[in-house]
């Protein structure tokens, strides 16, 4: 072999070697890519997961689960840390308490090695947060939904007048039914007392 012969043949060597560690390197680079995205993705897909537990805790006081009620706000994920943010659905309701335990429970059977972070949004929920689905949960428990003027949820009439300041809890507004005699509830908030329809006078019981 000719001294040209094997400086020929160490440079294609030599290439040969640098070409495979680039290949090696962008192999890698492209491998943590990979598997970064992947663990985003398994991350947004647990919280997504979450969220769904949370949405199916049920309200202590009006049997309808957080997320159709419009409580349920957001879910995060960071790190081994979740934080849910809630509306109560009046300033001072006073079921915060329980809807917590409720909440921090579900998830800590759901996800036991995570820390659980609980922030109320106070002020924050309207009666349009209530998803179809929990009008129409509202309406089978005979209730409706502060808004627009009131129709009685089992016969679907409007003539209807208020029977007091408060239902059965101070974010519901008691009405009568002239029509098939019923009672339901309007579920109102402190903060959403302008959507309620004005008040008519109070009456003894249904006509």
């Amino acid at each position: 072999m000719t001294p040209d012969q094997l400086s020929d043949e160490l440079s294609e060597e030599i290439s040969d070697q640098l070409r495979g560690r680039l290949s090696d390197q962008l192999a890698n680079q492209l491998t943590d890519q990979h598997a970064g995205k992947s663990a985003d993705q398994l991350s947004g897909r647990f919280a997504d997961r979450l969220a769904d537990v949370v949405a199916g805790v049920r309200d202590p006081e009006i049997d309808v689960g957080l997320r159709d009620l419009g409580v349920l706000r957001s879910l995060s994920l960071t790190g081994g840390r979740i934080r849910v943010h809630l509306a109560p659905t009046r300033l001072s309701c006073p079921a915060v308490g329980e809807i917590e335990r409720r909440v921090r429970s579900a998830l800590a059977d759901a996800a036991p090695e995570h820390g659980i972070e609980i922030v109320w949004e106070r002020g924050a929920w309207q009666p349009a947060a209530v998803t179809a689905a929990g009008r129409d949960a509202l309406r089978a428990a005979g209730y409706r939904v502060a808004g627009a003027a009131p129709r009685c949820p089992y016969c679907g009439g409007d003539d209807v007048a208020r029977a007091g300041r408060f239902g059965g809890a101070v974010c519901k507004v008691p009405y009568d039914c002239r029509g098939c005699g019923s009672t339901f509830d309007v579920i109102g908030t402190a903060g959403c007392t302008a959507m309620l329809p004005t008040p008519e006078p109070v009456r003894g019981g249904s006509r």
